[in-house]
């Protein structure tokens, strides 16, 4: 019985009054109630368990008493945390009646009101993975996929990045890693998460998390996220990837009147020039391997910016190569004299490499060997052979630019005729692209999970 008495006036007494507002959480003693749980858990440990887990789970749900201060009270939410962790390593078997979706929709709407991070719900999930927490993530899985695809229509950027946040935990669990390797990239995915956002949304196509109105903006605020520069390669492979879906032609931003596609472009340049100047970090290609699975492997094929010591190691192996292959040259010159080979294939030599490049290796040739009477017999001919390829080549693009151009011109030509469903009457062109946007969206958030 006094073990009983002291849980209520030590333990549960002071968190009431704190969660009913009677007593500020800063004027309460929080080492003190946490050293109060201790010293009573060695007593009656399932006692203290008892009356504290309805207090977790209104935690784990973001009961409104939790933010009676909008979201400014932590040191409340810091000391039920550290309560939680010391539970031992089978507590998240308190939790396996939780609704984890539901969960994260109420920390969405406490954490919109002041754009809040979500710190706290990832810590809370962090803290009931590591503790044996095993729920039907098929299920969860189901149910995100369903609410993912619908939030575009009444969500808002935080149900976005709650409802992905959670998903992500969701595909880490769902992958066949062992346990260890699953809580170490769930940690990696949690103190990354203010570049994952960007990744989520190139990648689904749909801002997540960011309370900005278009990809250009989206793309300008990534650039001014330091701790996102190691990884910026990743995202601008995701940008490049999606480009034209995410930032479309005719797209104009409401605010400045500008195209967002030219915006996006530029801030797309500044993402290189970061990329040049920053060593790059692979520590999230598996977890982004495993968050996208359907779509990664085709973002890591494109090309990135080389860094600026990358460039400068390029430069001297381009360098060294152009010297081999001049030797190689001056070598032919010399063969030609000794009638090894012909005059023919000394110029068949030349045609073999692009045209700036023969041209560069020919005003080199023509430095090194100005006295060599067998280069200045066939010199003549190799400069014409050369410009007259240029010239071809010349020809061969400006008749392909011509097509290109005309095909242009027919697309546009088409996408002025209105469209008709002879079944319903005739569809506004405008609506018609809206509903095909649409489709393709939600096609995107089905891609999200690997699954169509």
């Amino acid at each position: 019985m006094q073990e009983r008495y002291c849980i209520q006036k030590d333990i549960i007494a002071p968190l009431e009054q704190c969660l009913a507002g009677d007593i500020p959480e800063k004027e309460i003693d929080w080492s003190g109630w946490k050293y109060a749980i201790y010293e009573l858990r060695k007593k009656d440990f399932y006692g203290v368990r008892d009356v504290l887990v309805p207090y977790y789970h209104d935690f784990f749900m973001a009961d409104k008493r939790f933010f009676r201060n909008g979201n400014t009270d932590v040191q409340l939410k810091n000391a039920l945390l550290a309560t939680i962790e010391k539970e031992g390593n089978y507590a998240g078997r308190l939790f396996k009646q939780l609704d984890l979706v539901k969960a994260a929709e109420n920390w969405a709407d406490r954490l919109i009101v002041n754009n809040h991070e979500p710190t706290y719900f990832f810590m809370l999930l962090n803290v009931i993975i590591q503790r044996d927490y095993n729920p039907d993530w098929n299920s969860i899985y189901n149910a995100l996929k369903e609410k993912l695809i619908k939030a575009r229509h009444y969500g808002n950027f935080k149900k976005h990045e709650l409802y992905c946040i959670l998903m992500g935990l969701t595909m880490i669990e769902l992958s066949s890693l062992p346990k260890k390797r699953k809580n170490e990239l769930f940690s990696l995915m949690r103190y990354n998460w203010a570049f994952m956002r960007y990744m989520y949304s190139a990648m689904i196509q749909y801002i997540v998390g960011l309370k900005v109105d278009n990809f250009a903006s989206l793309a300008f605020t990534a650039c001014n996220l330091k701790s996102a520069y190691p990884h910026m390669h990743l995202l601008y492979k995701a940008f490049n990837t999606n480009f034209d879906r995410l930032c479309p032609e005719g797209l104009i931003d409401m605010r400045s009147g500008n195209s967002v596609r030219q915006q996006a472009l530029v801030h797309k340049a500044k993402m290189e020039d970061i990329i040049k100047s920053t060593p790059p970090s692979n520590e999230l290609e598996e977890l982004c391997s495993i968050l996208f699975p359907k779509i990664m492997s085709d973002v890591l094929k494109q090309a990135r910016p080389r860094t600026y010591e990358e460039l400068e190691y390029a430069i001297d192996d381009i360098t060294d190569q152009y010297n081999k292959v001049l030797a190689q040259l001056t070598k032919v010159v010399k063969d030609v004299d000794n009638d090894i080979i012909t005059g023919k294939d000394l110029i068949d030599a030349f045609l073999r490499f692009p045209v700036d490049l023969a041209l560069s290796f020919f005003g080199s040739m023509s430095t090194l060997l100005a006295l060599n009477p067998t280069w200045q017999k066939y010199a003549p001919m190799i400069q014409q052979s050369i410009l007259e390829k240029q010239e071809e080549e010349m020809r061969e693009k400006q008749v392909k630019e011509k097509k290109q151009q005309e095909e242009h011109e027919l697309i546009k030509e088409l996408a002025r005729r209105p469209t008709y469903n002879y079944e319903a009457g005739a569809i506004h062109e405008d609506h018609r692209n809206q509903v095909m946007l649409e489709t393709n969206q939600n096609s995107n958030l089905l891609k999200l999970t690997g699954n169509e």
